[in-house]
C-alpha cells in the first residue's frame, strides 16, 4: 500500500507562497486605503481554480515589462483575498482567527473566483454559528444572502433563524432592520410584524442615536394618489409646523420635495418670507415659537450659558458648535431641593410622570455643579426598582459655572442601566450607582455619592454634599 505524505506536500507548497520564488504574476487586490499586491505563481492558481485558469491565459491578462501576468481585483477585500492564496496553496483555513466580516468578505470573494469547496467550508461555517452572526451583523449577512443567488442553502437557513428571532434582534438594530425590512422584498410577510413589534415598543426607534439616519422613500416615484394618502395622515401635523421659521435652504431641500402636501396659500407665504424677511405668519393663526428667542431659566444654579451648555449636550452637539447659539427648550422648574425638600418622597411627588428631565445639584462650598439627564421619566410601576435602558442618557461635571470649557460629560456606556426608578431613591443615574442621593428620607440634608458602573469616569468625587439640586 503506498504510503502518503501530504503535510510535506503542504509544507513546501507553503514556503513556496512565502519566499514567491520564481513568480510569474501580480495581483493587486483591494480598494484605497487597503490595497495591496500579492506575487504568485500562475500555474499553482490555473490548476486549483477554473477561473484563473482562464484569467492567467493569453486572451485575457496583462502582462508587464518583466513579462509578469499582471491582474488587478479592487472589488475583493484584500485580507480575504490573502486568505484565499492560502487555501490554494496549502488547503488550510483557519475560520476561528478571523473576524466575522472578514469571513463574509471571504464568501463573496470566493464565490466570484469560483473555489467551490472553500464556498462549501466557509457556508458550512456560517450555517454551524448562524445566530451569532445575525447577532453581530445582521444586515451584512441578510444582504448577502439575500443579494446573491447561488448561497441558497445558506440563505434559507438565515432567513429561518432570522424569522425565529426578529424580535431579539429588532431590540439590538431598531434602525438598520426596520430600513432594511421594508426595503427588500423578501420580507414581506415579516414586514407587518415587525412594524407590530416596533410600536409595542416605540422607545427602541425613538431613542436610537441612529433614528434621524432612518431612510426617507424616495419622493420622485410618488403618485398624487400616494401623497393625497400621505396628507390625510399628516394633516394634523402639518398645521403646526412654523414653516417660515426654517432658513430658505433648509426649506428647499427638506420641505420642497413634499410640496404638494402643503396648501398653496402656505408655499406663496413661506417663499414670499424670504424675500421679504417676515417672521410674520397670516397663513398660521399660532405666533412664532418663542423658545429660540426669550428662554427663561428659573434656577438658582444654572444661568442660560449652562442651560444652553445642556441643550448642546441633548442634541449631541459639541461645546464650540457654533450652530446651536440659541436654546430650543423650555426648561421648566420641578423641585428645588431648598424649597421641595430632598427626600425622594419629595422627589417622586414632583418629578414623576413629567417625562424627560435634567437634575443639575451645586456641591457644597464650591462652584462645581453635577448632574445628569433622563430622556425617559422617573415612574417606578415596580415594588423593587427597575432599571431603564436608553442610549441617549448622561451625566456630568463642570468644574466652574462661568466656564463652558470645564465640563466634563459622560454618555451612557452600559443602556441596560442608564436610569434606575426607585420610589425609595432620589435620582440615580447608572448600575453601580453612578450618581445618587444616598440618604432617601431626609428634607434637610443631602449627601450624594458616585460608584463608576454604567458611565465613563469623569471626575465625581465618590461622596458629597450638595447645598441645592
Amino acid at each position: 500500500m503506498a504510503t502518503t505524505h501530504s503535510n510535506d506536500v503542504t509544507d513546501d507548497f507553503k514556503k513556496l507562497y512565502e519566499n514567491k520564488e520564481n513568480y510569474d504574476a501580480i495581483i493587486i487586490a483591494g480598494k484605497e486605503p487597503y490595497v495591496k499586491e500579492f506575487k504568485v505563481h500562475s500555474l499553482i492558481l490555473r490548476a486549483r481554480s477554473s477561473y484563473f485558469h482562464s484569467a492567467f491565459s493569453d486572451n485575457w491578462a496583462e502582462r508587464d515589462n518583466n513579462d509578469h501576468f499582471i491582474l488587478k481585483k479592487p472589488n475583493i477585500n484584500a485580507i480575504a483575498f490573502e486568505i484565499i492564496l492560502k487555501y490554494l496553496y496549502c488547503g488550510i483555513v483557519d475560520f476561528q482567527s478571523e473576524k466575522d466580516e472578514i469571513i463574509l468578505e471571504l464568501l463573496i470573494a470566493a464565490g466570484e473566483l469560483g473555489v467551490q469547496r472553500l464556498i462549501n467550508s466557509v457556508q458550512e461555517f456560517l450555517i454551524k454559528n448562524c445566530y451569532n452572526f445575525l447577532q453581530s451583523n445582521p444586515i451584512k449577512i441578510l444582504d448577502l444572502v439575500t443579494y446573491h443567488n447561488t448561497f441558497d442553502n445558506l440563505k434559507n437557513v438565515y432567513l429561518k433563524t432570522f424569522n425565529k428571532n426578529y424580535k431579539d434582534l429588532l431590540r439590538q438594530y431598531p434602525i438598520e432592520l426596520f430600513y432594511f425590512i421594508i426595503s427588500h422584498e423578501e420580507f414581506n410577510e415579516l414586514r407587518e410584524v415587525c412594524l407590530k413589534a416596533i410600536c409595542e415598543k416605540p422607545e427602541s426607534l425613538f431613542n436610537s442615536n441612529k433614528f434621524h439616519s432612518l431612510g426617507k422613500d424616495d419622493v420622485t416615484k410618488f403618485t398624487l394618489e400616494n401623497f393625497k394618502t400621505l396628507e390625510k395622515t399628516l394633516h394634523e401635523l402639518i398645521q403646526l409646523v412654523r414653516f417660515h421659521q426654517m432658513s430658505g435652504k433648509e426649506f428647499m431641500l427638506e420641505v420642497w420635495p413634499f410640496r404638494h402636501l402643503l396648501h398653496d396659500n402656505l408655499i406663496e407665504e413661506t417663499l414670499c418670507s424670504y424675500l421679504v424677511s417676515s417672521d410674520a405668519s397670516l397663513y398660521h393663526s399660532f405666533p412664532i415659537r418663542i423658545g429660540n428667542i426669550n428662554v427663561k431659566i428659573d434656577s438658582v444654579i444654572i444661568n442660560k450659558r449652562t442651560a444652553s451648555l445642556l441643550a448642546k449636550w441633548i442634541d449631541k452637539k459639541a461645546i464650540d458648535d457654533k450652530d446651536s447659539k440659541e436654546i430650543k427648550y423650555n426648561f421648566n422648574l420641578l423641585l428645588r431641593g431648598s424649597v421641595d425638600g430632598f427626600s425622594s418622597q419629595a422627589f417622586h411627588q414632583k418629578c414623576d410622570n413629567k417625562g424627560t428631565t435634567i437634575v443639575i445639584a451645586k456641591i457644597s462650598d464650591s462652584n462645581k455643579l453635577v448632574g445628569g439627564y433622563n430622556p425617559l421619566d422617573w415612574n417606578d410601576w415596580t415594588r423593587n426598582g427597575q432599571y431603564k435602558n436608553t442610549i441617549d442618557s448622561f451625566i456630568f461635571l463642570l468644574d466652574d459655572l462661568n466656564s463652558p470649557q470645564s465640563a466634563k460629560l459622560g454618555r451612557i456606556t452600559n443602556s441596560t442601566y442608564a436610569i434606575y426608578c426607585n420610589n425609595n431613591y432620589g435620582p440615580t443615574f447608572g448600575g453601580g450607582w453612578d450618581l445618587y442621593i444616598s440618604n432617601n428620607n431626609n428634607d434637610n440634608i443631602s449627601d450624594w455619592q458616585s460608584n463608576v458602573h454604567s458611565y465613563p469616569d469623569i471626575g465625581i468625587p465618590e461622596s458629597f454634599t450638595v447645598s441645592d439640586y
